[in-house]
């Protein structure tokens, strides 16, 4: 098949890889159905031409030497041993071309990158000749974003959007960051002399095992990551400020507040993912539990955030916690963040949406951003949304079930290799009997994966975490969930004395 001459061409360079990627059976196969395959393959030999010209040495050594000295510049923030073991030449929708050859389907992608590598509708958004500046500078791009976002918050509301303003900033840990500066405001007011709850200490609230981001306050509602931080960092070692609830005890979360009222603590705020991403992929927030959060945090006078960076769009085929199922007739939470599918994975976008409450805490100066609502990002955005239609809004949800059904029925095949199966859309979890296997770094079942064809990435404590594209097929479901049978019964497991 032509495809398979295409890949020879970079096969045929020399070098040994580390990557095989998928079978020639599956390329072929696949590329019969889906056109960006291929147009992926003739982008890596026109890219290929230009790197040999630079590097010709390099481009013929082993993968493992290409792969160090193309980063031997950078500190890595992750693991060194959890760097995919390719280089990547080029990509489009969920297919990844490696400088030597390989095919591979990306079922990770961090959760970003709802429409794959390369969208075209969103790079031809971004070739345009925007004016760069931020929200200084009034533009139409503000106004037709705002109202594509207020179009997509509430459709499934009697009541519509229940955001009364905007922010708009770079990465999604940022949004975040703004949201902390937002309840740090109220805290202030709150706990002032001759205020409410003057002279309370000031904690902060989240969900055992919850993410929020790296930066500084982000960090600190962020369980998931408590552990490292108090390892390595000054600022965290007398810092008592987290508390943590279990994701949908009710009770748990009631004795908490009253706990807090009892020993004059001043929650500042609570903050919850919908659905989890990093600690706990896959695991949603049940509405009673959310309607009981709304209520408690309304009336003790902290902030509700709800952190849908991660399950925006990708697990309900919803931007926003008020359009799930179950929770249309309940109360919006103060704020809600939005980032890695509303920016596709392609610009650096990130959204916080506040009620009128919320809007009106923020006070001018104690934050900015210099690329804040630059109409490249708010484009891109709209790009998004408009791009989102209601076939692709099922798909999301039907292939997220189809993909939970299918991997819990190899759950039951392969007597406890796979200790739990979990998911909400397009964002589910494989968690690995920890005895037998290691689900990421070097030797690793992740490894295994991405060596043979399948980009996935690792969540949880021992957790496979798939984030496809929202046009995954079935076809794309059945070859994800083989290639993860074949990875637990032909790839690496640790050895018997560890295991025991």
């Amino acid at each position: 098949m032509a495809i398979l001459s295409k890949l020879e061409k970079l096969r045929s360079i020399g070098g040994k890889p580390m990557t095989r990627g998928l079978s020639d059976e599956l390329i072929s196969r696949f590329a019969e159905r889906d056109p960006r395959l291929e147009q992926a393959v003739d982008d890596a030999l026109g890219v290929i031409e230009c790197w040999q010209s630079a590097y010709p040495d390099l481009i013929k050594a082993d993968e493992a030497e290409q792969k160090d000295a193309l980063q031997a510049a950078y500190v890595n923030f992750y693991a060194d041993d959890a760097v995919n073991p390719y280089v990547a030449l080029a990509g489009r929708g969920p297919w990844i071309i490696t400088a030597k050859g390989a095919v591979l389907h990306d079922s990770g992608g961090y959760g970003m990158l709802g429409f794959g590598h390369a969208p075209e509708k969103i790079l031809q958004t971004m070739a345009q000749p925007h004016v760069m500046a931020n929200v200084m500078t009034p533009c139409f791009s503000h106004l037709r974003f705002a109202e594509v976002l207020r179009a997509e918050i509430g459709q499934r509301r009697a009541d519509g959007c229940p955001y009364h303003r905007f922010l708009c900033m770079n990465s999604g840990s940022e949004s975040v960051t703004v949201a902390g500066r937002i309840a740090d405001i109220n805290a202030k007011t709150m706990t002032d002399p001759g205020a409410a709850k003057a002279g309370y200490k000031i904690k902060r609230l989240s969900l055992s095992g919850g993410f929020h981001g790296r930066t500084d306050r982000p960090a600190r509602f962020s369980d998931s990551t408590r552990k490292t931080y108090v390892a390595h960092l000054a600022s965290f070692r007398d810092d008592d400020s987290l508390m943590t609830v279990e994701p949908n005890n009710c009770e748990q979360l009631r004795a908490l507040f009253q706990h807090a009222d009892e020993q004059k603590i001043f929650i500042e705020a609570m903050f919850m993912e919908p659905v989890m991403g990093e600690g706990n992929p896959g695991a949603a927030i049940t509405p009673e539990f959310y309607a009981l959060a709304r209520e408690l945090t309304r009336a003790h006078g902290s902030l509700l955030l709800v952190d849908s960076i991660q399950a925006g769009l990708r697990t309900q085929g919803v931007l926003s916690i008020v359009d799930y199922p179950g929770f249309e007739g309940l109360e919006a939470p103060d704020m809600e963040t939005y980032s890695k599918a509303l920016n596709a994975g392609q610009y650096p976008l990130s959204v916080l949406a506040m009620n009128e409450r919320a809007a009106g805490i923020y006070r001018k100066g104690v934050y900015g951003n210099t690329m804040t609502t630059n109409p490249r990002a708010l484009d891109v955005g709209t790009a998004v949304l408009q791009s989102i239609t209601p076939e692709l809004r099922r798909n999301i949800v039907e292939r997220g079930e189809e993909f939970v059904r299918k991997f819990k029925a190899l759950q039951d095949e392969l007597d406890g290799r796979i200790t739990q199966v979990q998911g909400t859309g397009l964002l589910f979890s494989v968690e690995l009997d920890n005895r037998r296997y290691k689900a990421y770094g070097s030797n690793s079942t992740e490894e295994y994966l991405r060596m043979h064809g399948i980009n996935v990435i690792h969540g949880g404590e021992n957790s496979l975490r798939y984030t496809p594209t929202f046009g995954t097929t079935s076809e794309e479901v059945d070859m994800i969930v083989e290639a993860t049978r074949d990875a637990l019964l032909n790839g690496p497991v640790k050895a018997i004395e560890e295991a025991a």
